[in-house]
């Protein structure tokens, strides 16, 4: 039989945990599966030994308060229970909130494991765990089959190698890069919304800025009729995308990061990996002998020049993804501009033309933030199909820098273009947002501001914003809004009241700082309200 720890592992490696508590309670051997049910008794001949799972929606009607949730967690414990699994969705309501907190400070106290697990049926899960008791190697199967008929459903559909990758990720639940021959990175993928997201992220810029850094490698299996290493022309022989010194092996999976390779990884990589070979053979059937051995296809074909633009993509709860991802591609000619990724891509991924009718794909980026509401950063031009992945890290280095700088949040920022070229500046802000004492001194110094009522309040703080953002009177009054009279005599009155000459540059440097501090750090924590 299998420990939590391994279940949680092997199983639900994406359950987050909402309890503080031993390593050893974790090791606990998981003898059966209890569902809660909306009668008495709640649970049918707990046992020790038995996991608990509650679904949270019959949690706040079944145990409404504090101590009825205290007395369930008691009688778990009392009983020998290995642990508690709270199902429900990742965005609840405030009641929703309060009982899983309660309940989660209930198995802490009593030294019960507690993990929350989003999105799965309890009977689906309770099956799954079961068989996983009886038989873990067997469930893990089980469960692997499922991903390779979706694997297979993908490509039929002509989903392309990221989504293939992308539902491999999301299974196991880190980030995984699909390798040709010769370390040739045909997609990379981070899943998002999980709790590993943050470190999946991590590891593929790692992978992409390092040139392929060694990583968990796994081998694809040959496929017999795939390309040959050289092909016959015309003009003589010439390399295939798939060459590689005759290796018959068309490439490997990466799992990316430094977590070992568990079960359920191995599992599915090996169930997945005929399929993902014979897609890449596919793939490079499809490409001109001299393709970039395989980058090429990842580009539009008007370039080169091109460029790499990143956004941050909303999560399932925040917005329809696959529907927004339809959108994005109608934004220009496939020709010009080319969605990469898939809808479980932490980043939106485009490569975008920027030749002389789009210098630096200026207007395309525009369209992107515009449609996503969101800032997107925009790497240097390239001109060479092998500088593709180098441009794709050039701008999420970029878009990560501005994040930094407007407090990490993602999706922040309003629908600003970030450009690689400016990235020293950016970088050069984010460290002058984090001075010590900052939000201190910028409070001190905006202090003139914020006296009276909160609409002279926040006009006053808006008028300076647009005077210090604009490059003169007439774009910061169109920018509020108002006429260039009202501009100056709002200026005149701000002046009057701090003391200040708005001309003077270290003045306005003084003020533009503080006003990014403070919206770096929270705000004004209400000093624009009553």
């Amino acid at each position: 039989m299998a420990s939590l720890r391994e279940l949680v592992q092997t199983l639900l490696p994406n359950a987050v945990p909402l309890a503080k508590v031993r390593d050893e309670s974790m090791a606990r051997t998981v003898t059966w599966v209890r569902v809660m049910r909306m009668r008495l008794p709640a649970f049918d001949g707990m046992e020790s030994g038995d996991l608990a799972l509650i679904p949270l929606t019959l949690l706040t009607s079944a145990a409404p308060d504090t101590q009825a949730r205290t007395d369930l967690v008691e009688y778990l414990a009392e009983h020998g229970s290995t642990g508690i699994l709270l199902l429900g969705d990742e965005q609840l309501g405030a009641a929703e909130v309060k009982a899983r907190t309660e309940l989660a400070h209930a198995a802490e106290v009593n030294g019960l494991p507690c993990l929350a697990v989003h999105g799965v049926e309890s009977a689906q899960l309770e099956r799954s765990l079961i068989g996983a008791v009886v038989n873990r190697r067997a469930e893990l199967e089980r469960q692997a089959v499922g991903l390779e008929r979706q694997i297979a459903a993908l490509a039929l559909d002509g989903q392309g190698l990221e989504a293939l990758i992308g539902a491999l990720a999301a299974f196991i639940g880190r980030a995984v890069a699909l390798e040709a021959r010769g370390g040739v990175s045909l997609a990379v993928v981070a899943p998002a919304g999980l709790p590993s997201s943050g470190a999946a992220a991590k590891a593929v810029s790692h992978y992409l800025s390092k040139s392929r850094p060694t990583g968990q490698r796994i081998p694809l299996p040959a496929v017999p009729g795939a390309p040959e290493g050289e092909r016959e022309l015309e003009e003589g022989l010439e390399e295939s995308p798939l060459g590689d010194e005759g290796s018959e092996r068309p490439g490997s999976i990466i799992l990316l990061g430094d977590e070992p390779v568990g079960e359920r990884d191995r599992i599915a990589c090996e169930r997945v990996a005929p399929l993902l070979a014979l897609e890449i053979v596919r793939v490079a059937a499809e490409l001109p002998a001299n393709a970039g051995r395989g980058e090429a296809r990842t580009l539009p074909a008007e370039g080169p020049p091109w460029v790499a633009i990143a956004a941050r993509q909303p999560r399932p709860h925040e917005a329809d993804v696959p529907a927004l991802r339809r959108e994005l591609r109608l934004l220009a000619s496939p020709r010009r501009f080319m969605l990469r990724g898939s809808n479980e891509s932490l980043e939106v991924r485009i490569i975008a033309v920027a030749d002389a009718s789009d210098p630096g794909a200026a207007d395309s980026a525009r369209k992107v933030a515009k449609r996503l509401k969101r800032p997107v950063a925009v790497s240097r031009p390239f001109t060479d199909a092998s500088a593709r992945p180098a441009a794709e890290a050039e701008a999420r280095a970029a878009l990560e820098s501005l994040e930094r700088r407007i407090g990490g949040r993602a999706g922040s920022g309003g629908e600003q273009v970030v450009r690689a070229e400016l990235l020293p500046a950016h970088q050069l802000l984010g460290s002058v947002m984090t001075i010590p004492e900052g939000r201190r001194l910028a409070l001190a110094l905006l202090a003139p501001l914020l006296v009276g009522t909160a609409a002279a309040r926040r006009q006053r703080i808006e008028t300076v914003r647009a005077i210090l953002d604009a490059p003169g009177s007439s774009e910061a009054s169109s920018s509020l809004g108002v006429h260039r009279n009202t501009t100056a005599y709002r200026l005149k009155r701000i002046e009057e009241v701090s003391g200040w000459d708005l001309r003077e540059p270290d003045l306005r440097l003084a003020l533009s700082l503080a006003l990014r501090i403070l919206d770096t750090d929270g705000g004004f924590e209400g000093s624009l309200s009553e």
